[in-house]
């Protein structure tokens, strides 16, 4: 009889952790905000690195102490300490599977980014050397086929 107690108990437990797998803890930020988190110290980071590369010399270690004082306004920003934001790193890192879907997403986030700052750097290219879309005035548009040049 003590036997199946213990049987019982072991499979109600495990159903019910199987249940919360995809849960994420108490204390752990979930998935969007770790997400934004780190796009946003992410692009910190290559401003840092980026700074100054063209008119002046940094030392690295202003470089480096510039992207630690961004990191802190991030997570400001996020409302968020730093010791919840270390937590929930760690626990990312266990879980690399969580962890891979964040970058997906962020990695999604900043294809789109991408792809809307080109298209609009196209435009205004195009606004700018006088490349515009392709209209019925065009010499090349033909309206009708019975207007088209037939040749031998």
């Amino acid at each position: 009889m003590n036997l199946r107690k213990t049987a019982g108990v072991l499979l109600f437990s495990v159903l019910l952790a199987c249940g919360q797998a995809d849960r994420t803890p108490k204390g752990v930020l979930p998935p969007d905000k770790m997400r934004d988190i780190l796009l946003d110290m992410n692009y910190a980071e290559v401003y840092g690195r980026e700074q100054g590369m063209d008119t002046f010399r940094i030392a690295d270690s202003v470089r480096e102490q510039n992207i630690k004082r961004y990191y802190v306004q991030i997570l400001q920003l996020h409302n968020v300490t730093k010791d919840e934001f270390m937590n929930s790193y760690r626990f990312y890192e266990l879980h690399s599977d969580r962890l891979e879907e964040i970058y997906k997403s962020m990695q999604a986030i900043v294809q789109r980014r991408r792809e809307v700052m080109d298209s609009i750097e196209r435009k205004q290219s195009d606004l700018k050397y006088g490349i515009e879309r392709r209209t019925h005035w065009d010499s090349l548009y033909c309206p009708a086929d019975s207007l088209r040049l037939i040749l031998p």
